[in-house]
């Protein structure tokens, strides 16, 4: 059972550590199993694994699986855990409610309107997440600034809610001011496991926003790397969010 707190005071002297894969290796010691990565399998989740690894821990991992992950996704886990030897947790969303939410509102209905696209991501996302988080102390993410200008004031800490119980738990970016080509550069080095769909290209059309299969679509030259995800949305104002990072107002 750990027993570090989780405080203002954790928080000062770790932002004392600014180089990432110490940063990585000094929560993994002080919080053990009570600290995780999070990846989807983008390129921000596999240098951290990579960076734990080096580091010299061996780093509790986890991913959201909705059911509906490209099939190179799941390769991309398949290799991982063979290059780490670790194994990654995949969190499923609870059946009964899946099949309540089909059988009411039907398969594809995140096609009908924003509301009921936030609907499934919360049954496929968010509520995965939360039990995974009720398990965790300190939650590592990809999030960086370069990702939408909703995450262009990403904290590099914070401090959050967990819970009906508001349990302080901290969540970390190790790799928030990292750029899209550094995290390249890095794993092409150091041949760090990628997703195959991040090289993916054709005439100027690419991904660089992953997540479930049909939600997911490449994104031309000139626009905003989130522009793939949700694409029928792209008209409405706004940030485009599954509901993961996004701060509710009783949390504030």
């Amino acid at each position: 059972m750990n027993e570090t707190p989780v405080t203002s005071e954790l928080v000062t002297s770790l932002e004392a550590v600014e180089d990432p894969q110490v940063l990585i290796g000094e929560i993994f010691r002080r919080f053990g199993k009570r600290a995780a990565i999070g990846t989807s399998g983008q390129l921000t989740g596999v240098v951290m694994i990579d960076m734990a690894v080096k580091a010299g821990v061996k780093p509790r991992v986890f991913t959201i699986d909705t059911l509906r992950l490209f099939p190179e996704t799941y390769e991309l886990f398949d290799a991982l855990e063979k290059k780490y030897s670790l194994r990654i947790e995949k969190i499923q969303p609870d059946p009964k409610k899946l099949e309540a939410m089909i059988r009411e509102h039907g398969e594809y209905l995140f096609f009908d309107s924003k509301e009921k696209q936030e609907y499934c991501c919360h049954l496929r996302k968010v509520e995965p997440n939360e039990r995974i988080l009720a398990t965790l102390d300190v939650w590592l993410t990809g999030l960086r600034a370069d990702q939408s200008k909703a995450r262009a004031a990403t904290p590099r800490f914070e401090i959050i809610s967990q819970g009906k119980e508001k349990r302080p738990l901290l969540k970390v970016a190790p790799l928030v001011d990292w750029s899209e080509a550094r995290l390249r550069e890095y794993c092409e080095k150091n041949q760090v496991p990628t997703h195959k769909l991040l090289s993916w290209e054709r005439d100027g059309w690419r991904y660089e926003s992953l997540g479930c299969v049909i939600c997911t679509t490449p994104i031309g030259p000139h626009e905003a790397r989130r522009a793939g995800r949700w694409r029928w949305f792209n008209a409405l104002e706004g940030d485009k969010e599954c509901g993961l990072h996004v701060v509710h107002k009783d949390e504030v």
